[in-house]
């Protein structure tokens, strides 16, 4: 199955075997501790031996992957205390990204977020993978013309890992709906061109996504 057109976009300048991995690690296809064997990788993106082998050690080196010698490489098991981590990182890195999108958004950005919003709300209750997708479609629009790459990149991985560690756990509709909520109190700032209070809502978006996740992964 081929990543989405949102995925395509997020990996776009990634090699080509490894941004397919990784988007189906962030899918929940393969999730903490699954093995990834390299003949059936192989076939499932129609590519030879050597590239997925390459793919896999670069995933390593990121800390996606690990690899054993008696059981070869594994989708990492991500402790609680990297979710922490995550967290933290994203605290302070998406207001650093978000403040310069304030600055220089328009008409069209606005546009295509509530575009993402109103697909949000239409997904029925048993679509928890595409929930996701669309959440960070939304950071994504706002943060990937950012010029430090090197920071959008630092985000990209965080929020990679933050995917892999959710893997197919349902999101709870209550949940879902106050992340709706959340997201129309950025985009309303935005809208209403008051800078801080967005970077608020977004501060308050990511705490909350953080406490949520904290409880249901630790039950």
């Amino acid at each position: 199955m081929p990543a989405s057109e949102y995925f395509k976009d997020f990996f776009q300048h990634e090699n080509k075997v490894y941004a397919q991995i990784l988007a189906d690690i962030a899918q929940g296809i393969y999730v903490s501790g699954d093995r990834l064997v390299t003949t059936a990788l192989a076939k499932r993106y129609s590519t030879s031996i050597n590239p997925i082998r390459e793919a896999i050690k670069q995933l390593e080196g990121e800390g996606f992957v690990t690899s054993q010698k008696n059981s070869g490489a594994r989708v990492a098991n991500f402790s609680q205390a990297t979710m922490r981590d995550v967290f933290e990182i994203l605290q302070l890195l998406e207001p650093y990204l978000f403040d310069w999108y304030t600055q220089r958004y328009t008409q069209d950005c606005l546009l295509k977020l509530n575009d993402v919003l109103h697909q949000m709300r239409s997904l029925s209750a048993d679509e928890h993978m595409k929930f996701r997708e669309l959440d960070t479609e939304f950071h994504w629009l706002m943060y990937k013309h950012h010029y430090n790459k090197s920071a959008v990149q630092l985000w990209k991985k965080n929020k990679l890992i933050l995917q892999a560690l959710h893997g197919n756990i349902p999101i709870s509709l209550a949940r879902r709906q106050h992340a709706i909520d959340e997201h129309e109190k950025i985009l309303s700032a935005l809208v209403n061109k008051k800078p801080q209070d967005a970077i608020q809502a977004l501060q308050d978006h990511i705490t909350l996504g953080g406490q949520y996740w904290s409880k249901v992964l630790v039950q």
